[in-house]
């Protein structure tokens, strides 16, 4: 190295290379034009969500969370859809019982004008009303196979909403997730730009001094807009989260600064026996049961249905007298239908079968889906404490290429610049490692049907999170 590059980064050496490198002072010198004219804004971008607030260290993470599901349930229309079809069905259920009461028929005729030929009666001509009771008295069931059946479409379509809300919660719980995932690894990559950019500067300065040495110069530039580039993708991510956020709770939101993600590990076979009690499982149960309950209606209604009936009309008779009260017992049998009648039970027996087949699937499909998260948790936190080990070995190496390369000379700078990427890049690895082992605690949370419960606080079986 010249003299005059000595005395260049002399400045350095006296603070300490180390300390400078690591901790990116900003540089006094003022880089040379041609380093002003490839200058690169190192601002990173306001973001709407990763900004902090004032009282952060005081936010608890699950009621903060629980708020935000709340917020957004408040504003679903896929939840207050559920909520209509669920009372409709309950509308439903109301209906099918007020045929066990008597069904009052008023009925009103207007006098009846005479015109044309033929003889004119001298029959008194005023209006007259009518009223008619049934009473069902033998229906084989069918009424109470009917309520029946309307009670599970009830259920089923409560257990519709609760699957709503419970994809809202998830939904809402990921992209807060995501959000914490994106900042933290915007932190880092920050880091990485902070450095890069550190070098670039240095550089500037040694080859205002030594020429020969603008290659490095120039793989130093490289590498930073890599590191840029790398920080524009994650901002774009986090982008992408905002948006997904403010779609369903219909607000900008603030992430506390010290918020972090704290959940438990749940259980595998806690969460196979909570999956028994899932609102698809229960839908699909409830579906089925009423279209068995559907068909034995439909065969009690072949069957002659005995009804009592009373009646009363204003109109006199032919003599001017008026009529008695009347009653009877009535029989409607439908002998004939050419085969419908049967054909609507047989169909609904299917339907009865074909939710049973559906309520295996989805049982087996749950089971199947909570092993898989349970997997990919395991070996997303095996992969999270690796890195975090070869974090470590990385940071050491890193400051011993540094060192070898600023003061000794044995490295090249492109041994620098792969072991700082190294080091990123493990970072990152290691904060995906973390964010998806939440990411597949969530799913399996989703998957039991323990969502709700675990946002409000509810005790869950749970095992240690491996460190």
């Amino acid at each position: 190295m010249t003299a005059i590059a000595s005395k260049l980064v002399c400045p350095f050496v006296v603070i300490d290379a180390m300390t400078l490198f690591m901790a990116v002072p900003p540089v006094r010198a003022q880089p040379s034009a041609d380093v002003a004219t490839q200058a690169i804004d190192m601002a990173v971008p306001a973001s709407r969500i990763i900004v902090a607030v004032p009282d952060a260290a005081a936010t608890a993470f699950r009621p903060y969370l629980a708020e935000m599901v709340d917020k957004a349930l408040m504003l679903s229309p896929e939840v207050r859809e559920a909520m209509a079809k669920w009372q409709a069905a309950e509308f439903d259920i109301g209906q099918a019982k007020g045929q066990r009461w008597p069904q009052v028929q008023l009925g009103a005729n207007s006098p009846s004008a005479q015109f044309g030929g033929g003889n004119r009666t001298d029959v008194s001509n005023r209006g007259y009303g009518t009223v008619q009771v049934t009473t069902p008295l033998i229906d084989w069931g069918r009424i109470a196979r009917t309520v029946d059946s309307r009670s599970e479409t009830s259920k089923a379509a409560f257990q519709e909403l609760e699957q709503s809300r419970q994809k809202i919660s998830f939904d809402t719980s990921l992209a807060v997730l995501e959000l914490l995932r994106n900042r933290a690894a915007l932190g880092h990559t920050q880091g990485y730009v902070k450095q890069m950019a550190s070098l670039v500067t240095m550089l500037s300065q040694i080859v205002l001094a030594d020429a020969g040495r603008r290659s490095e110069l120039t793989q130093a530039r490289a590498r930073l807009l890599q590191a840029l580039s790398s920080r524009d993708q994650v901002i774009a991510r986090t982008r992408e989260a905002e948006v997904a956020l403010y779609k369903l709770v219909g607000e900008e939101v603030e992430l506390p600064a010290k918020l972090r993600w704290q959940s438990e590990d749940i259980a595998l076979a806690a969460a196979l026996d909570a999956a028994q009690s899932h609102p698809a499982l229960l839908q699909s149960r409830a579906e089925a049961s009423a279209a068995g309950f559907q068909a034995d209606s439909v065969r009690a209604s072949r069957w002659p249905q005995i009804n009592w009936l009373v009646s009363k009309s204003s109109q006199p008779d032919s003599l001017g007298r008026t009529l008695p009260w009347m009653t009877s017992v009535g029989v409607q049998w439908n002998a004939f239908q050419g085969g419908s009648a049967r054909a609507a039970e047989q169909a609904a027996r299917e339907r009865a079968r074909a939710g049973e087949q559906r309520a295996q699937s989805v049982q087996r499909d749950l089971e199947s889906r909570l092993r898989t998260s349970a997997e990919q948790r395991d070996a997303a936190q095996t992969r999270a404490t690796q890195y975090a080990a070869l974090i470590v070995e990385t940071d050491r190496v890193r400051r011993a290429f540094f060192d070898q390369w600023y003061h000794l000379g044995k490295r090249t700078l492109l041994d620098v610049l792969i072991a700082e990427s190294d080091y990123y890049n493990n970072q990152i690895a290691r904060v995906n490692g973390e964010y998806d082992a939440n990411a597949a605690d969530l799913r399996m949370l989703s998957d039991s049907g323990l969502m709700l419960a675990w946002l409000v606080g509810a005790q869950t079986v749970t095992v240690p999170r491996k460190e």
